[in-house]
């Protein structure tokens, strides 16, 4: 009897369909969750198809010239993602790696269908630790004398930069389970567009769906949802 387990076919694809891909492994059971500053702000769920790459199979475009790569710190691990809509595939690495008994390549889970989310076991690995610090970190808010906030956020790459005036600490988050705010994994909160002021706003670029009443708006060379 063979030990080998029984593989499931898995369909994925970035938001607007540029990129699909079929995945053949194990079900789905477990991701990976990383702490490292890009990984957070994507809100990845990793799975490693290691050691071959035989079972990922692309079904539309191409994974060099479909999606964009966005490269940091060691430069190792290529992020990539779709620069029509924004959305976080995979993780691949470059053939300059020097990085010896780590996995080829990595998907971001929340690009796959049909996949129980709920029942995900998600393992935490330190990246914060092993990857410390981002091109551009985020500042610490400031509590103003008024009772305000002053909030200071970018991008990963620091091209897009903003400041949020806030009437109070931000505690609260809207998680949405749309299609698009899935796969992003974002976290809102919807201040006033006056409490609002942008640092080089054309670093981003919008992308629009469904009945296009909403803008997703993300920079181009990495692929992290700002508004």
């Amino acid at each position: 009897m063979s030990s080998n387990p029984q593989l499931v076919e898995y369909r994925g694809s970035c938001h607007c369909g540029a990129f699909k891909f079929k995945l053949k492994a194990p079900e789905l059971k477990e991701a990976l969750r990383c702490t490292c500053s890009i990984c957070a702000r994507n809100g990845y769920l990793w799975t490693y198809p290691w050691p071959s790459r035989e079972n990922f199979t692309v079904v539309q475009g191409d994974v060099n010239t479909t999606l964009t790569s966005y490269l940091w710190g060691h430069k190792m691990m290529a992020h990539k993602f779709c620069p029509t809509c924004g959305t976080s595939v995979m993780e691949d690495k470059m053939p300059h790696s020097t990085v010896v008994g780590a996995p080829d390549f990595a998907i971001n889970i929340r690009t796959l269908e049909d996949v129980d989310f709920d029942s995900l076991r998600v393992e935490i690995f330190d990246g914060a630790t092993l990857l410390p610090g981002s091109p551009h970190p985020t500042v610490e808010p400031v509590k103003n004398a008024d009772g305000t906030t002053l909030y200071t956020g970018n991008c990963h790459c620091g091209a897009l930069e903003y400041t949020l005036l806030n009437p109070e600490k931000i505690t609260n988050a809207t998680l949405c389970n749309c299609s698009i705010c899935w796969r992003d994994a974002a976290l809102w909160v919807y201040p006033q567009t006056t409490a609002v002021t942008f640092k080089n706003p054309d670093a981003a670029v919008e992308y629009t769906f469904a009945n296009k009443e909403c803008h997703h708006g993300f920079v181009t060379g990495f692929g992290e949802d700002a508004v």
